[in-house]
């Protein structure tokens, strides 16, 4: 019933302009426990907001995974709300969401390497320890996909800013995007891990070597002919 109220509520709103809501994502990398901040603007209550995170990660040793966020700071209360997730190349998935002594998990095989989860509660302000998906990787995928997404009606403050630490993470993307009343408002792609280091071709370093001690030759030779 709840999920049904939020449906009817989106597809009422869907043809309302989302206004000059105003939004701005950084880092444009980040590592392993690093802090993403998304500052908000110009958000009404009653608005129907949704946060999309969506991760393109590889899987480590044993083909485990993780797309975890950690001390989300969830500014606003988003009621009638809706916790959802994706995976695509997936074997095993698990869906956590924990807040101080309260969790919740949600587990489950992939069907053809897909797998989706969705609960329904009140996503109230305030600080959630862990909020993420993990589990194995289909045989031979190189790249899991996830999607988790928080939506529901906002309310609180206009403006405020929702932080959160990514963890389990040492290589791939991120996207962000932000939805307000159905409408995407705004979207970022997101490093993770570090940069990769330029390889010099092999052979470069000695070539310059010799160049270099060629060049220090003529110089001296030149010196020895002044003389």
């Amino acid at each position: 019933m709840q999920r049904l109220a939020l449906a009817l509520l989106i597809f009422c709103v869907a043809a309302a302009p989302a206004g000059a809501v105003g939004v701005d994502i950084r880092p444009d990398r980040v590592l392993d426990g690093d802090t993403v901040t998304i500052a908000l603007s110009d958000i009404p209550n009653g608005t129907v907001f949704s946060l999309q995170l969506e991760g393109a990660v590889a899987p480590g040793p044993g083909g485990t995974f993780a797309f975890t966020t950690t001390d989300l700071v969830m500014p606003f209360t988003l009621e009638h709300g809706e916790v959802q997730a994706a995976l695509e190349n997936t074997a095993t998935n698990e869906l956590t969401v924990r807040k101080g002594d309260t969790q919740v998990k949600m587990s489950g095989a992939s069907q053809n390497g897909r797998y989706s989860a969705d609960r329904n509660i009140t996503i109230a302000a305030g600080t959630y320890d862990e909020i993420g998906l993990s589990g194995t990787a289909a045989p031979g995928a190189a790249t899991v996909q996830a999607t988790l997404s928080l939506t529901g009606i906002k309310r609180g403050p206009d403006s405020a800013t929702i932080s959160f630490r990514v963890r389990g993470v040492t290589q791939g993307t991120m996207t962000v995007q932000v939805f307000a009343n159905a409408e995407k408002v705004y979207g970022k792609e997101i490093a993770l891990g570090p940069a990769s280091t330029p390889t010099q071709p092999a052979g470069t370093g000695a070539l310059a070597a010799m160049v270099a001690t060629a060049g220090l030759a003529v110089a001296l030779a030149a010196v020895r002919r002044r003389r």
